[in-house]
């Protein structure tokens, strides 16, 4: 049995009698994420700022679009640490076979551990954003002389090997144990992912069909949390493998 067979496995063992907290931490933190959203284009739409059938912008009002989408963001970093929650239900599952939805709002629970979070986020996300940025600058200098699904196509690649190589591997390595360093989640996981990449893009590949499911509402649900606890589950073996991690 090939070693991503096994840790799906497992995960699917794992998840009995956790699905119920990990659906529902995942139904809350979509909640949360469309709250965002609607706070943001409720504003906009009712004040003129965007025209909803177009979305472009009023030529007179750029600076207070500017304004509410600064606060859209504030309120994005202020709510992500459910997502940290979400992976810490997802590896207490994958490491300990059970998980408590109050773990949802662990990362909220100290000042300091929700400040510690948000920092770790702010940083990755911003990591992630500046390596995505040269192939939205591509396309839009490119402009309509590639078709729009090779753009697509690309953006969606780069994107996924952006998070492989930046983002997995130390948001694993902080839902596993947030007592580390912060620079330990920003740089030190760096060498981890780059040398550990293939693994996780096999284990991505093997769940293909599972992450093509996650575009429709009802099998997301299941789909979902088998994804992220069946990746916790590699990342908690892999870190245990290498004892400098």
């Amino acid at each position: 049995m090939s070693k991503e067979r096994i840790i799906k496995k497992q995960a699917r063992e794992a998840l009995r009698g956790n699905m119920t907290a990990l659906i529902a931490g995942f139904l809350t933190i979509t909640v949360a994420l469309v709250a965002v959203y609607y706070i943001f284009v409720t504003p906009a739409v009712a004040l003129s700022v965007v025209d909803p059938d177009t979305d472009a912008v009023a030529d007179d009002k750029e600076l207070l679009y500017m304004l509410l989408a600064l606060g859209a963001l504030a309120l994005s970093m202020f709510v992500s640490p459910l997502v940290n929650g979400f992976l810490k239900l997802a590896a207490d599952t994958a490491v300990e076979g059970r998980c408590e939805i109050a773990d949802l709002f662990y990362y909220f629970s100290r000042p300091s551990l929700f400040f510690r979070t948000l920092a770790v986020n702010a940083v990755l996300i911003s990591i992630f954003a500046i390596i995505s940025l040269p192939v939205d600058l591509a396309a839009l200098v490119l402009g309509n002389s590639v078709p729009e699904a090779v753009v697509v196509i690309v953006k969606v690649v780069w994107r996924l090997f952006a998070y492989i190589f930046f983002v997995h591997y130390p948001l694993a390595a902080y839902a596993l144990d947030e007592k580390r360093p912060v620079h330990f989640y920003l740089f030190g996981c760096i060498g981890f992912s780059f040398r550990y990449s293939g693994a996780l893009l096999r284990l991505i590949f093997s769940m293909f069909g599972w992450i093509a499911l996650c575009f429709f509402v009802l099998p997301a649900l299941y789909a979902v949390p088998y994804i992220s606890v069946a990746l916790m589950n590699s990342a908690r073996w892999l870190f245990a493998m290498n004892q400098k991690i």
